[in-house]
Protein backbone atom coordinates (compact mmCIF):
# COMPACT_ATOMS: atom_id res chain seq x y z
CA UNK A 1 0.00 0.00 0.00
CA UNK A 2 1.27 3.54 -0.71
CA UNK A 3 4.35 4.40 1.91
CA UNK A 4 2.75 7.66 3.16
CA UNK A 5 -0.14 5.97 5.41
CA UNK A 6 -3.87 4.76 4.77
CA UNK A 7 -5.49 3.52 2.01
CA UNK A 8 -5.02 4.37 -1.35
CA UNK A 9 -9.18 4.91 -2.09
CA UNK A 10 -8.81 7.62 0.90
CA UNK A 11 -5.70 9.57 -0.32
CA UNK A 12 -7.42 9.93 -3.78
CA UNK A 13 -10.41 11.11 -1.76
CA UNK A 14 -8.50 13.98 -0.26
CA UNK A 15 -5.96 14.73 -2.80
CA UNK A 16 -6.81 14.99 -6.57
CA UNK A 17 -3.37 14.96 -7.91
CA UNK A 18 -2.41 11.50 -6.06
CA UNK A 19 -1.27 9.01 -8.01
CA UNK A 20 0.38 6.00 -6.74
CA UNK A 21 1.69 2.26 -8.23
CA UNK A 22 0.83 -0.64 -6.58
CA UNK A 23 1.00 -4.42 -7.74
CA UNK A 24 -1.74 -6.39 -9.44
CA UNK A 25 -2.13 -8.31 -6.21
CA UNK A 26 -2.80 -5.45 -3.69
CA UNK A 27 -4.84 -4.03 -5.78
CA UNK A 28 -7.25 -7.09 -5.82
CA UNK A 29 -7.03 -7.14 -2.02
CA UNK A 30 -7.92 -3.12 -1.95
CA UNK A 31 -10.74 -4.41 -4.32
CA UNK A 32 -11.94 -7.32 -2.02
CA UNK A 33 -11.72 -5.30 1.41
CA UNK A 34 -13.59 -2.09 -0.06
CA UNK A 35 -17.03 -0.88 -1.21
CA UNK A 36 -15.43 -1.25 -4.73
CA UNK A 37 -16.05 -4.78 -4.95
CA UNK A 38 -19.35 -4.94 -5.95
CA UNK A 39 -20.50 -0.74 -6.42
CA UNK A 40 -17.72 0.26 -8.85
CA UNK A 41 -17.85 -0.70 -12.14
CA UNK A 42 -15.79 -0.84 -15.08
CA UNK A 43 -16.79 2.03 -17.91
CA UNK A 44 -13.94 1.83 -20.46
CA UNK A 45 -10.96 0.30 -21.44
CA UNK A 46 -8.54 1.37 -23.81
CA UNK A 47 -5.32 -0.16 -25.06
CA UNK A 48 -2.15 1.72 -25.91
CA UNK A 49 1.18 0.80 -27.52
CA UNK A 50 3.99 3.64 -26.86
CA UNK A 51 6.02 4.84 -30.11
CA UNK A 52 9.51 3.59 -28.90
CA UNK A 53 12.15 0.81 -28.11
CA UNK A 54 10.00 -2.18 -27.02
CA UNK A 55 6.45 -0.75 -28.78
CA UNK A 56 5.35 -1.08 -25.04
CA UNK A 57 1.30 -1.55 -24.34
CA UNK A 58 -0.57 -0.94 -21.28
CA UNK A 59 -4.40 -0.53 -20.85
CA UNK A 60 -6.40 2.22 -18.99
CA UNK A 61 -10.03 1.41 -17.45
CA UNK A 62 -12.01 3.86 -16.40
CA UNK A 63 -13.50 2.93 -12.88
CA UNK A 64 -17.23 4.88 -11.78
CA UNK A 65 -19.40 3.90 -8.62
CA UNK A 66 -22.78 2.83 -8.96
CA UNK A 67 -25.36 4.31 -8.51
CA UNK A 68 -23.63 7.07 -11.19
CA UNK A 69 -22.47 10.12 -9.26
CA UNK A 70 -20.09 11.50 -11.41
CA UNK A 71 -16.98 10.16 -9.09
CA UNK A 72 -14.70 7.79 -11.37
CA UNK A 73 -11.00 7.10 -11.19
CA UNK A 74 -8.13 5.78 -13.87
CA UNK A 75 -6.36 2.27 -13.55
CA UNK A 76 -3.33 1.88 -15.75
CA UNK A 77 -2.87 -1.68 -15.91
CA UNK A 78 0.64 -3.09 -16.90
CA UNK A 79 2.55 -6.52 -17.27
CA UNK A 80 6.55 -6.41 -17.44
CA UNK A 81 9.91 -8.15 -16.21
CA UNK A 82 10.67 -7.50 -12.31
CA UNK A 83 13.72 -5.17 -12.87
CA UNK A 84 16.13 -7.47 -10.89
CA UNK A 85 15.31 -9.89 -13.42
CA UNK A 86 18.17 -8.45 -15.43
CA UNK A 87 19.16 -12.30 -16.70
CA UNK A 88 16.21 -14.78 -18.13
CA UNK A 89 16.10 -17.50 -16.20
CA UNK A 90 16.48 -20.32 -19.11
CA UNK A 91 16.98 -20.13 -22.73
CA UNK A 92 13.50 -19.29 -23.48
CA UNK A 93 13.84 -15.90 -22.24
CA UNK A 94 11.26 -16.29 -18.81
CA UNK A 95 11.27 -14.07 -16.10
CA UNK A 96 8.98 -13.23 -12.97
CA UNK A 97 6.40 -11.00 -13.97
CA UNK A 98 5.75 -7.74 -12.29
CA UNK A 99 1.90 -6.50 -13.22
CA UNK A 100 1.15 -3.28 -11.99
CA UNK A 101 -1.57 -1.06 -11.26
CA UNK A 102 -1.11 2.61 -11.07
CA UNK A 103 -4.51 4.15 -9.63
CA UNK A 104 -4.64 8.59 -10.51
CA UNK A 105 -8.30 10.53 -10.26
CA UNK A 106 -7.44 11.88 -14.31
CA UNK A 107 -6.54 10.22 -17.11
CA UNK A 108 -4.01 12.67 -18.18
CA UNK A 109 -1.71 12.06 -15.23
CA UNK A 110 -1.10 8.40 -16.22
CA UNK A 111 -0.33 9.51 -20.03
CA UNK A 112 1.43 12.62 -19.16
CA UNK A 113 4.97 12.78 -21.13
CA UNK A 114 4.52 9.40 -23.27
CA UNK A 115 4.53 9.06 -27.43
CA UNK A 116 1.71 6.91 -27.59
CA UNK A 117 -1.32 5.30 -30.25
CA UNK A 118 -4.56 4.51 -29.40
CA UNK A 119 -4.63 1.00 -30.23
CA UNK A 120 -8.26 0.05 -29.08
CA UNK A 121 -11.00 1.24 -27.30
CA UNK A 122 -13.77 -0.47 -25.35
CA UNK A 123 -17.39 0.58 -23.58
CA UNK A 124 -19.51 -1.30 -21.31
CA UNK A 125 -23.44 -1.34 -20.52
CA UNK A 126 -24.57 0.14 -16.96
CA UNK A 127 -24.61 -3.81 -16.13
CA UNK A 128 -21.07 -4.53 -17.44
CA UNK A 129 -18.27 -5.64 -15.28
CA UNK A 130 -18.01 -4.51 -11.61
CA UNK A 131 -14.55 -4.53 -9.69
CA UNK A 132 -15.25 -7.30 -8.57
CA UNK A 133 -15.45 -8.90 -11.71
CA UNK A 134 -12.30 -7.33 -12.71
CA UNK A 135 -10.39 -8.84 -9.43
CA UNK A 136 -11.51 -12.33 -10.34
CA UNK A 137 -9.84 -11.93 -13.56
CA UNK A 138 -6.78 -10.18 -12.96
CA UNK A 139 -6.80 -13.22 -9.95
CA UNK A 140 -7.18 -15.79 -12.28
CA UNK A 141 -4.86 -14.50 -14.93
CA UNK A 142 -1.91 -14.20 -12.05
CA UNK A 143 -2.37 -17.94 -10.95
CA UNK A 144 -2.74 -19.22 -14.55
CA UNK A 145 0.32 -16.78 -15.71
CA UNK A 146 3.76 -16.84 -13.21
CA UNK A 147 6.12 -15.97 -15.80
CA UNK A 148 6.99 -13.35 -17.74
CA UNK A 149 7.76 -14.67 -20.77
CA UNK A 150 9.54 -12.91 -23.43
CA UNK A 151 7.80 -13.64 -26.46
CA UNK A 152 4.63 -14.69 -25.39
CA UNK A 153 2.81 -14.05 -21.75
CA UNK A 154 4.37 -10.74 -22.43
CA UNK A 155 2.72 -7.08 -21.88
CA UNK A 156 0.95 -7.52 -25.12
CA UNK A 157 -0.38 -10.96 -24.12
CA UNK A 158 -1.75 -9.06 -20.89
CA UNK A 159 -3.34 -6.82 -22.12
CA UNK A 160 -5.01 -8.68 -25.11
CA UNK A 161 -6.24 -11.33 -22.42
CA UNK A 162 -7.88 -8.86 -20.17
CA UNK A 163 -9.04 -6.71 -23.22
CA UNK A 164 -10.86 -10.04 -24.69
CA UNK A 165 -11.97 -11.79 -21.66
CA UNK A 166 -13.90 -8.29 -20.44
CA UNK A 167 -15.50 -7.75 -23.99
CA UNK A 168 -16.34 -10.91 -24.34
CA UNK A 169 -17.87 -11.83 -21.21
CA UNK A 170 -19.24 -8.71 -20.24
CA UNK A 171 -20.94 -7.40 -23.46
CA UNK A 172 -18.05 -4.61 -24.28
CA UNK A 173 -18.57 -2.44 -27.34
CA UNK A 174 -15.09 -2.18 -29.38
CA UNK A 175 -15.57 1.18 -30.47
CA UNK A 176 -12.19 1.49 -32.23
CA UNK A 177 -9.38 -1.02 -32.91
CA UNK A 178 -9.32 -4.87 -32.55
CA UNK A 179 -8.98 -7.69 -29.91
CA UNK A 180 -5.02 -8.14 -30.97
CA UNK A 181 -2.34 -11.12 -30.57
CA UNK A 182 -4.68 -13.65 -29.80
CA UNK A 183 -2.14 -15.95 -31.10
CA UNK A 184 0.14 -15.35 -28.08
CA UNK A 185 -0.08 -17.63 -25.18
CA UNK A 186 -2.86 -19.80 -26.42
CA UNK A 187 -2.65 -22.35 -23.70
CA UNK A 188 -2.36 -19.87 -20.65
CA UNK A 189 -5.22 -18.27 -22.32
CA UNK A 190 -7.81 -21.09 -22.68
CA UNK A 191 -7.19 -22.16 -19.58
CA UNK A 192 -8.01 -18.28 -18.05
CA UNK A 193 -11.35 -18.14 -20.34
CA UNK A 194 -11.90 -21.31 -19.02
CA UNK A 195 -11.99 -20.38 -15.37
CA UNK A 196 -13.64 -17.26 -15.75
CA UNK A 197 -16.41 -18.85 -17.86
CA UNK A 198 -17.02 -21.25 -14.42
CA UNK A 199 -16.66 -18.10 -11.77
CA UNK A 200 -19.49 -16.10 -13.43
CA UNK A 201 -21.76 -19.39 -14.06
CA UNK A 202 -21.37 -19.88 -10.54
CA UNK A 203 -22.42 -16.26 -9.84
CA UNK A 204 -25.53 -16.87 -11.54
Amino acid sequence: MPATGGTWENLLASDPHFMCTISVRQLCTSIENSRLERFARVVSLMRFEQLSGFRHQFLLLKIGMMPEDGDAMWLRLERGPKPENSTPRSSVSRFTPCDSATISLTETQLLRGLRLEMKAEVVFPIDGPTAGDLRKLLNILSQESPEYRLWGENCKWFCSVVQESLTNFYSGELRSGTLSHRDLGKKSRRRISDRLRSVIAQGH
